[in-house]
């Protein structure tokens, strides 16, 4: 590991994630049968804020959790994992919460409830925004209102802060009104959405980063395009891989690594091998260890 640990701050969501075991991800109108169900942390924000912290490095998480007992036990679980936590406000909203299918191929079907993660506003990030300042890299995705993404964004690159969205779920609203970043990272489907001619000035970034699941992950830069193949698995539950690989990505990047996103396929692959979002988030000696494999 590196001897000073990169500084990574996430704006983003806090949900609790209730996972059903599927033979296939239901059609309209059809009732299926689980043959099993999980209750755990989740949220793109905060999945990608335990990626990072699991990966090396020392993050901030600003957000927002409800006053119920979901809200509480979440705020002990991102200490334990030594995330700081000063920038989670409380809402009288319940904490998000997210109903994940999750089909015999690993693919899953999301629904969620944004709960309190909608009741932070940009005056919030305001008062949080020495904890970006003082960031190597801020993480950001689109779970949160659009207008606090944005104000996030806007305080770290007045302070020359790395900006990396991950802009999921996509929307039309983000579309209309993107805004420019330092890193994307996309798959396939939003790729195309986004700019389907791979172009970075359309894309509003200087690098773009686009995941395609078992195929290579592309890398776009000025200088042109780059393949990294991820590790070969077989996939258990694929809820918060990408979210693992950009937290991974965060820090290996903020680190220097020329590798980062190798580093990022190894943690991403390794998220596919277990149930659930955060208890599958491997840490930094997992990553090392199945590279080194």
């Amino acid at each position: 590991m590196a001897e000073k640990r990169p500084k990574i701050v996430v704006v983003g969501s806090l949900n609790v994630d209730h996972t059903l075991r599927v033979p296939h991800i239901p059609a309209p109108g059809e009732t299926l049968a689980a043959s099993g169900m999980l209750t755990c942390f989740g949220g793109k924000g905060a999945n990608q804020a335990v990626a990072a912290a699991r990966a090396g490095g020392a993050v901030s998480m600003i957000g927002c959790v409800g006053l119920d007992d979901f809200g509480a036990r979440y705020m002990e679980a991102l200490e334990s994992e030594g995330i700081d936590t000063t920038g989670i406000l409380r809402s009288a909203l319940p904490t998000g919460s997210a109903f994940i299918a999750v089909d015999d191929r690993g693919e899953n079907s999301i629904i969620v409830n944004a709960g309190a993660n909608h009741a932070i506003t940009p005056e919030d990030v305001e008062k949080n925004a020495r904890l970006i300042r003082g960031a190597d890299a801020l993480l950001l995705q689109l779970e949160c209102p659009l207008a606090v993404v944005q104000r996030a964004a806007e305080i770290a690159r007045d302070a020359g802060v790395r900006v990396v969205l991950n802009p999921s779920p996509l929307s039309a609203v983000y579309l209309a009104a993107r805004f420019a970043v330092d890193v994307l990272i996309v798959n396939e489907g939003e790729a195309a959405q986004i700019s389907p001619n791979r172009n970075l000035r359309e894309a509003m970034c200087r690098h773009l980063i686009i995941t395609r699941g078992a195929e290579s992950t592309l890398s776009i830069t000025e200088n042109g395009v780059t393949e990294i193949a991820p590790p070969k698995v077989t996939p258990v539950d694929t809820v918060g891989a990408g979210d693992t690989f950009a937290g991974a990505f965060a820090v290996a990047s903020s680190e220097g690594w020329e590798d980062a996103i190798r580093f990022a396929n190894a943690a991403g692959a390794l998220a596919t091998l277990k149930a659930g979002a955060q208890p599958a988030i491997p840490t930094r000696g997992e990553i090392e260890g199945f590279m080194r494999g």
